[in-house]
């Protein structure tokens, strides 16, 4: 009898994670998880355990990542290219070319002043560094040592959620693949 109970809290609690993770726009933790269901860690883990279970082996359009130690409901990647194809979405949500070269040098080479980005740019790069900021794609990561302490300028957790990167570890795994491939050890 007590097992039966336990299953259908897990049930229950399963349920409430789905619901909240498809409702949110932003990844949530598992303290909120936590919070919200009212159940312990324990129990939150397993039952989302269970839920990505479910839609790995339901083979569907969604899927639940994890981001930074946060989980997210999303479209498989290969669906919602498919969805904007054919819907004609001219997002407003895109990213010019100079936002996106900045961004690609800060990803590299974080933490960064603006001086060092404009000079690996060979361009100012005030109004794209204030796009990204606005965008929430980058943010203030301190000041640096050298007169002025000018501030230091690093991604998000929001750029990881964007180019669908799980962590920092797999950025950087990302990076160092990156460079192995332009130094010519891999073909």
């Amino acid at each position: 009898m007590a097992e039966y109970i336990l299953e259908k809290f897990i049930l229950q609690v399963k349920n409430l994670i789905e619901a909240l993770l498809f409702s949110s726009p932003h990844p949530i933790s598992y303290s909120e998880m936590v919070k919200i269901t009212e159940a312990d860690k324990e129990i939150v883990i397993q039952a989302l355990q269970e839920l990505q279970n479910d839609y790995v082996e339901r083979e569907g359009a969604l899927v639940i990542r994890e981001i930074s130690g946060k989980w997210q409901m999303v479209v498989k990647p290969e669906y919602g290219q498919e969805l904007k194809t054919k819907m004609k979405m001219n997002s407003a949500k895109t990213i010019s070319r100079k936002a996106l070269e900045t961004l690609a040098i800060i990803s590299l080479y974080q933490p960064l002043t603006k001086t060092q980005i404009d000079l690996k740019r060979g361009v100012d790069s005030s109004q794209t560094i204030r796009t990204l900021l606005e965008k929430g794609l980058i943010t203030v990561a301190g000041q640096g040592d050298t007169p002025g302490k000018p501030l230091l300028y690093k991604t998000t957790d929001k750029f990881l959620e964007v180019f669908g990167i799980k962590n920092e570890e797999e950025w950087e795994k990302l990076k160092n693949w990156f460079q192995e491939k332009k130094n010519g050890e891999i073909k």
